[in-house]
């Protein structure tokens, strides 16, 4: 056995020492860290993906980021919107109008205040939006259209123009399509490529490693009282929760990312547990990314839904290939609780 240091020796005597509250807190905080974006530690997002999207007579600038984030650049933003100049400044000027900038919601203002720096493949660093934010932009222009002035009618024209071209298979679709993030292929044919997504060990990780945020969405939408907020524990139905609306959809699988997961980590007990957590065999240079990105637009989709109902209809109008077509299983939508 190897002789341990007294620098050592004496970590692990104040890690004995600590009490449960501050272990709890030393493991959120731990957890926060670990989830935090990009941009929020510091780092410059980077693309690893990007193209250009026609949408009527104009195209548009989009991009897939290294942690799976589909954005908009903020020059294409106005053009798409058939603003004359397409630079930035010219977008927010024609947002803060007098008429036009009271008609924006408050939420949405915030997003496209706070635009996403990020690198594109090549040249200078970018700005941009997540994609979700131009159909908002567009909704919120359609319902202004009866007070905006003569000479911003157009806007509520070329939103309706955008609405409807996204509206056939979703923006996050479009945008794979155009940069050729994910072709139409068969599942079966990625195995090969996602097993980069999965390790061949589980790496034992002590801290939790989904953030609160998710747990909070399943608490609300499903009417449950949660009873100590400090606690890491949660039913146990949670778990088909997370396999429903995290690891099924995973960057558009279908499912494969999943039953690789499985086969990794089968159930092992009696009850139907398993020896691990599926994502301790997630790669941290690209599976946790992309669980951590399905997980924000999980919580995003969850934070406007009232209930289950609610938050299972928005999921599968964002995640429409993550519907499972047999009638057992559409009927346990409504019963997980």
């Amino acid at each position: 056995m190897p002789v341990q240091s007294k620098q050592s020796l004496g970590g692990v005597a104040r890690a004995e020492n600590l009490t449960a509250e501050v272990k709890s807190e030393i493991a959120r905080t731990a957890a926060r860290a670990r989830w935090a974006l990009p941009e929020e530690r510091g780092i410059l997002p980077e693309a690893s993906s990007q193209g250009v999207l026609p949408i009527g007579d104009v195209t548009i600038d989009c991009y897939v980021l290294k942690d799976r984030r589909r954005l908009i650049h903020k020059r294409a933003m106005a053009r798409a919107l058939g603003l004359k100049s397409d630079g930035g400044n010219a977008f927010m000027k024609t947002l803060n109008g007098k008429t036009l900038g009271s008609k924006i919601p408050v939420e949405l203002r915030k997003k496209i205040e706070n635009h996403i720096v990020f690198k594109p493949l090549s040249g200078d660093p970018a700005h941009g939006y997540e994609a979700s934010v131009l159909i908002d932009l567009c909704g919120a222009l359609i319902d202004a259209e009866p007070d905006l002035l003569p000479n911003q009618k157009f806007l509520a024209k070329q939103a309706e123009i955008i609405i409807r071209a996204a509206a056939k298979v979703g923006i996050v679709a479009l945008i794979d399509e155009a940069t050729g993030f994910i072709e139409d292929k068969r599942r079966e044919e990625y195995r090969e490529i996602w097993q980069q997504f999965i390790r061949e060990e589980a790496k034992k990780w002590e801290e939790p490693e989904f953030p609160d945020a998710l747990f909070e969405i399943f608490y609300k939408t499903y009417g449950l009282k949660r009873i100590n907020p400090d606690s890491t524990k949660h039913p146990k139905f949670f778990a088909k929760l997370i396999r429903k609306y995290i690891y099924q959809p995973l960057l558009n699988s279908n499912g494969a990312i999943l039953e690789l997961l499985d086969e990794k980590n089968p159930v092992v007990y009696a009850n139907g547990g398993r020896r691990f957590k599926l994502w301790q065999f997630l790669t941290e240079e690209i599976g946790l990314p992309a669980v951590r990105a399905q997980i924000w637009q999980v919580v995003g989709i969850g934070k406007g839904s009232r209930n289950k109902a609610q938050l299972a209809t928005r999921f599968y109008e964002s995640f429409p290939e993550a519907r499972d077509p047999r009638p057992e299983a559409i009927r346990d939508l409504f019963e997980d609780a």
